[in-house]
């Protein structure tokens, strides 16, 4: 007759079970997380709209001793009343500049193609998607910016997710929480918080330098003699949004606008949009550190394309975000909480628990 299993053979077996169950619950895990990235990443976008939408209530609320949903009420108002006092004064000569610069944007960029010989801008974007992956992002960007409709929906999404989560932030951080263990509980609690003021500090000071480098860039390149500046300095200032490759994106149409001109238009409104890069990196940020989250310039370059790449338009969006919030965990999760090692934590020292 064959043996009963032994005691120490049944709790292998069942190891062995439990082992299989939790590798392919984490596959399940990581396939569902990449299926699910673009609802993730509008996701992570309502998240920095809850942000910054508390960060307006909350001085309303302390001067005007009202209550949250109070303040977000007033914050909102406020938005919307800069923006229509902007859009009221402004729009009609923006309007007109936008219109000027996206017919001639086309038409300029084929010159300069043809100047230098390499194709029509058509071409180059076809050869670039079979040929790398940048090539393939930048023709996602623009497929997904042909998509009204589904442009309109995820904002719509965005918004009202960012309301919903402002409302009441305490309850989605804690049911977040209590999803992993409780043995770690406080440590990711801590991470969550930490997080959420590194993302505050990040957005305020590019609030700050967005408004500076689009109105430097205006003024600038109407200096510079340069056609639909006022276009072009908005251009520059929502670019700005994204560190290190918005800048760049931004000037290619100034230069191309230029470029319909002379070379000496040229010469001048690169000379503009360096210069504003100079003061931007060695005074503005400078000034804004404190409200800002240092990241070595080398992972947020990496980390924004990398991101742009794999997830395309949302991705290039909210990739530095993301590097932030990944900065913060890394730091506390693992070289703090794991490795035992003194870090700094949002500029401050951090011992180990």
């Amino acid at each position: 007759m064959p043996r009963a299993p032994t005691p120490s053979r049944i709790s292998t077996d069942r190891d062995f079970v439990r082992r299989v169950f939790i590798v392919v619950a984490v596959g399940a895990l990581i396939a569902a997380v990449w299926a699910l990235s673009d609802i993730l990443l509008l996701l992570f976008g309502s998240v920095l709209l809850a942000i910054a939408l508390h960060s307006i209530a909350s001085p309303l609320q302390t001067h005007l001793q009202i209550g949250r949903p109070a303040g977000l009420a007033l914050a909102g108002l406020l938005i919307l009343a800069v923006v229509g006092a902007t859009g009221f004064y402004l729009g009609p000569e923006l309007a007109a500049q936008m219109r000027g610069l996206f017919s001639t944007l086309p038409t300029a960029a084929n010159r300069l193609a043809g100047y230098l010989q390499i194709g029509s801008v058509a071409d180059l974007l076809k050869e670039g998607t079979a040929a790398s992956a940048l090539g393939g992002l930048a023709a996602r960007i623009i497929a997904w910016s042909t998509t009204a409709a589904g442009a309109l929906a995820s904002v719509l999404l965005v918004l009202f997710g960012g309301i919903y989560l402002a409302i009441n932030p305490n309850l989605y951080r804690d049911g977040l929480v209590k999803l992993v263990p409780p043995s770690v509980q406080s440590n990711v609690e801590a991470t969550l918080d930490d997080a959420g003021q590194a993302l505050r500090r990040w957005l305020a000071g590019q609030v700050i330098a967005m408004l500076l480098v689009g109105v430097c860039s205006a003024i600038g390149l109407w200096l510079a003699g340069v056609p639909s500046a006022f276009a072009l300095g908005l251009i520059a200032g929502l670019a700005e949004f994204v560190p290190i490759i918005g800048p760049i994106v931004a000037a290619i149409p100034a230069i191309l606008i230029a470029s319909t001109q002379d070379w000496q238009t040229v010469l001048l409104a690169i000379a503009v949009l360096v210069i504003i890069q100079q003061v931007e990196s060695n005074l503005i940020t400078p000034m804004l550190a404190d409200r800002m989250v240092s990241i070595a310039p080398a992972v947020g370059l990496f980390a924004v394309v990398a991101m742009g790449v794999l997830f395309g338009p949302l991705g290039l969006l909210l990739g530095f975000p993301l590097a932030i919030v990944l900065d913060v965990a890394v730091r506390r999760l693992y070289v703090r909480d794991t490795l035992g090692e003194r870090i700094e934590i949002l500029g401050k020292p951090a011992k180990p628990s």
